[in-house]
């Protein structure tokens, strides 16, 4: 039995050494590999036999063979991947809204707010010239282009996000597919032996690294093997089986933001950080507050500047107005915005209706009072204005089919013109605008301005030469205005371009801290689970010599055979 224990021995070591070349030898040949975690082997002195008095070990086993992984480093670098992927994201995207803005290159919103507003200062130096009159109507066409294209292009870049958002789901969703395929593989092939499939499990961390690129995730891995994933709080793959993710799009208060879901029960997931996330806080926040600001700017630049045009005088008065426009219900308070469906509520006040000969020469003035207070009997309602206005002398007054308020002189050639309008009903109507449209989407000169410019009112009082409706609209572009936090509109677009830029500021920091956490992260990774080619090579002159050693004491144990079958 002496000798037959040695001979074990023996085969012990030759055996456990060869697995430690193998071990080795694989590490060495995927010292290039991307994504594969070094395996070690440990080694354990296999149990003794009683010998006698005494007690001698039996040789050498593999206590275990790992793979050499921190999970804290794994969790922390997936959570900077995340960082990194949804600055990166982000950075993007907020210099594609720069872009757009293209502020300080001169083909900008700001210089031709500043050509407009120029414009109208021009013209009050000498409000009958023709020319001058011509430049105001031409810089506003130009004016409402430009905002036109920048709000389409905004619209174009909610297209291309919505594009790229849906890519990323989609990716995401391939990325849990493979990853439920990889935990049923793992699953099989370590069959609970505690044994770890390598290979697998380096492919498996290798997709964890590119799913934290577009969500950030937690992973717990399960005794069987399998990894079960979660965004927050809310699982989107259980017992190694994904759940799936959607988009779909919620209304709030007549908001619509698109949201992150699980597909098994429509749960929904606040993505944290990553690409995905990076998206929805663009879709939802920048670009979404970036046009709504430039419609609220836009409305704001249409209605005021209506409403010092509406109350001014032209060289030519009309006969006939239509309004701008429509309401949803002629009985509605006018100042109900959610009743009468106006985009630019009126308020308590009144203006002043002037109905003129042929000559021009005011003929008839009469104050028409809106109350729109609010307090004690109805407000005014359009039918309400219809109303007053019919018993206007010389003039007809009605709502058409669409809900729109018509004003007509009742003989050729009558004149009619407004002034004093502190109620802004006749710009919220659009009654005598230089402006049509509601906000940057339709913006434009009103057709019967860009069509005459005799129709451009720069004068008040009826009085040729006037130019005070032209300076209160130069004014403008320094005047605060309520509608916009007491900011003028110049000031506010001024504000919006620099408050883009800081926030692009800011996530270009952003992105570079991230990129430095996940580039230590990746070295202390290596440090641990990279294979250095070194070690390797000293570890495999041990395996080698602790293998030839175990080979030479064979040697010695087979001699020993002999010489005693000899003696037998």
């Amino acid at each position: 039995m002496g000798l037959t224990n040695s001979l074990h021995i023996g085969r012990t070591g030759l055996l456990t050494h060869q697995t430690g070349i193998e071990v080795t030898g694989n590490n060495l040949a995927n010292v290039a590999t991307a994504g594969y975690k070094r395996q070690r082997v440990d080694l354990a002195a296999l149990g003794d036999r009683r010998l006698g008095s005494g007690l001698v070990g039996t040789g050498v086993g593999i206590d275990s063979i790992t793979r050499q992984v921190s999970e804290a480093v794994e969790s922390r670098l997936r959570s900077a991947i995340a960082d990194q992927g949804g600055s990166a994201v982000l950075q993007g995207r907020l210099e594609r809204l720069e872009a757009l803005q293209n502020e300080l290159s001169g083909n900008d919103l700001s210089t031709a707010l500043d050509g407009y507003f120029d414009a109208w200062s021009q013209l009050g130096t000498n409000p009958q010239d023709p020319a001058l009159r011509g430049l105001v109507v031409s810089e506003g066409v130009s004016l409402a282009g430009f905002v036109q294209d920048l709000r389409a292009g905004y619209g174009g870049l909610e297209t291309e996000s919505s594009g790229l958002l849906a890519e990323g789901v989609d990716a995401a969703n391939q990325l849990l597919n493979q990853i439920e395929g990889v935990n049923a593989s793992i699953r099989t092939q370590e069959g609970g032996s505690g044994a770890e499939a390598g290979a697998l499990r380096d492919r498996r961390d290798g997709l964890l690294a590119e799913l934290a690129q577009h969500v950030e995730i937690d992973v717990n891995e399960l005794p069987d093997g399998e990894v079960d994933m979660f965004v927050g709080t809310i699982p989107v793959m259980l017992e190694g089986r994904s759940r799936g993710l959607e988009l779909r799009t919620q209304t709030v208060d007549g908001v619509e933001a698109v949201e992150l879901a699980t597909v098994t029960d429509g749960t929904r997931i606040d993505p944290g950080r990553g690409e995905i996330a990076a998206h929805l806080a663009f879709a939802n926040g920048g670009l979404a507050d970036a046009t709504q600001g430039l419609d609220e700017l836009a409305g704001q630049l249409i209605f005021q500047t209506n409403r010092i045009h509406s109350q001014s005088q032209g060289l030519t008065p009309a006969s006939s107005y239509v309004g701008a426009y429509a309401v949803d219900d002629a009985d509605a308070a006018l100042s109900d915005a959610g009743a009468s469906g106006l985009d630019f509520a009126p308020n308590h006040g009144s203006f002043q209706v002037h109905v003129s000969s042929g000559n021009g020469t005011p003929r008839q003035t009469t104050r028409i009072e809106l109350d729109l207070d609010g307090l004690g009997g109805p407000d005014t309602t359009l039918n309400g204005l219809v109303t007053q206005l019919n018993a206007v002398d010389g003039l007809t007054a009605a709502v058409d089919a669409t809900g729109r308020l018509t004003l007509n002189g009742d003989t050729a050639g009558t004149g009619i013109s407004f002034s004093d309008d502190s109620s802004g009903v006749l710009a919220a109507l659009g009654i005598h605008g230089f402006f049509s449209g509601s906000d940057a989407a339709d913006i434009a000169v009103a057709d019967a301005v860009a069509a005459d410019s005799n129709r451009l009112a720069a004068a008040r009082g009826h009085l040729d030469g006037d130019n005070r409706g032209a300076l209160a609209a130069a004014g403008l572009r320094d005047a605060g205005l309520t509608e916009l936090d007491g900011r003028s509109i110049a000031q506010t677009w001024g504000d919006r371009v620099a408050r883009d830029a800081a926030e692009l500021s800011r996530v270009r920091d952003s992105r570079a801290a991230a990129t430095v956490v996940a580039d230590n992260l990746r070295s202390q990774q290596s440090a641990v689970s990279g294979v250095n080619a070194d070690e390797e090579t000293i570890n495999l002159l041990q395996y080698q010599r602790a293998y030839q050693a175990s080979a030479r004491y064979l040697t010695v144990v087979d001699e020993m055979m002999q010489t005693l079958l000899r003696v037998i």
